[in-house]
């Protein structure tokens, strides 16, 4: 930080499986921060994000964390995304003293950690299994089959929806595959045998879930498909053209779509008049990461410090900040700031129907 900029640092998989999520994420993000720079910045000093990919890769994750605070001398780290990644992160960033703001995912080792060095900005995927098997359990769906890969990722993301079935009274068989996905057979079969109602697309690589859909759907398979946040619902949407139809998605901002909602009309029209009309579930995420970080900045006053901004964003709720539809509740005893969950179809041409 100097007397002229915010100096930012974001390690995502810009390239790799997670492409697309990643970059959406950082427009929504840039929208909102060039906004504000074109207001003046924040007490006169310029936000500026250095983004290094990682290819959602968590040794390099690790390797340009610490880049980014030894050698580029960040401010904070903003946006990173995927559960290993942030998990290699953190605790460099945690060790250095450096807030850690907004990862793009929902793991239990981020949204149950006290440390306070941490801010997340979106529900937990345990927030999201619970909304999800609640919601389709009522409509009479209680056989589900969970396909996993024999991950870091797939074992958490594993246990924790085993553990909302559970809570749901939900038969819920675990499939797992492996990274390569070579054999889908075994995986189909078991799925099949299982009568499965619903099949659990929870990889956070999209073209292994297009390719169990089509699977599946080639040797008949009739019930429905679900994905989390994190399954790459635009990515996903246009792999499977018409094969996506149908689909159902958690989400965990607001429909970009539902313009009634006063924050999305102001993301909107900043996209717009930045050149972006895709709107995607992403980039709003970035753009609201974005929002409550700069938030955070200038209630941290012009004498602005690390300690000062882990202060001012633990002052931020839904009492005191207006997020335009869309509560953020952070407090000195919880940095978690949203449980939202809401849920989408997937319907021709890469669109979602709310």
């Amino acid at each position: 930080m100097t007397d002229t900029r915010i100096l930012l640092g974001q390690s995502a998989g810009l390239s790799g499986p997670t492409a697309q999520m990643s970059r959406q994420l950082l427009i929504g993000a840039k929208v909102y921060f060039d906004k504000i720079n074109k207001q003046g910045g924040v007490y006169g000093r310029r936000i500026e994000l250095i983004t290094r990919d990682d290819k959602y890769t968590a040794s390099l994750a690790a390797y340009n964390t610490r880049q980014l605070i030894e050698s580029e001398k960040v401010f904070a780290l903003f946006g990173f995304v995927g559960l290993p990644t942030s998990q290699a992160a953190f605790p460099i960033a945690a060790k250095a003293k450096i807030p850690f703001f907004a990862p793009m995912t929902g793991g239990t080792f981020l949204h149950s950690s006290s440390s306070r060095y941490l801010f997340t900005v979106r529900a937990s995927y345990a927030d999201e299994f619970a909304y999800a098997l609640h919601q389709l359990s009522c409509v009479g769906l209680h056989k589900f089959a969970l396909v996993y890969q024999r991950d870091q990722y797939g074992m958490s993301i594993k246990h924790t929806a085993e553990s909302k079935a559970k809570a749901e009274a939900i038969d819920l068989i675990s499939v797992d595959i492996d990274a390569d996905v070579m054999n889908l057979e075994p995986v189909v079969d078991k799925i099949l045998a299982a009568r499965s109602d619903v099949v659990m697309l929870l990889s956070g690589n999209y073209l292994i879930s297009a390719r169990i859909v089509r699977a599946l759907r080639a040797r008949g398979f009739l019930g429905r498909f679900y994905g989390s946040s994190f399954v790459g619902h635009k990515a996903l949407a246009e792999e499977l053209g018409d094969l996506a139809r149908g689909i159902l998605v958690t989400q965990v901002v607001p429909f970009p779509w539902r313009v009634s909602m006063p924050l999305v009309a102001e993301y909107r029209k900043s996209m717009s008049e930045a050149g972006y009309e895709d709107l995607t579930f992403s980039s709003l995420e970035g753009y609201i990461a974005a929002r409550v970080l700069v938030e955070g900045l200038q209630r941290a006053s012009r004498d602005l410090t690390r300690e000062k901004l882990i202060r001012a964003l633990e002052s931020i709720n839904a009492r005191n900040y207006n997020g335009g539809g869309h509560a953020i509740n952070f407090s000195p005893q919880n940095h978690n700031a949203s449980s939202y969950v809401d849920m989408a179809t997937m319907t021709s041409g890469a669109r979602f129907l709310n």
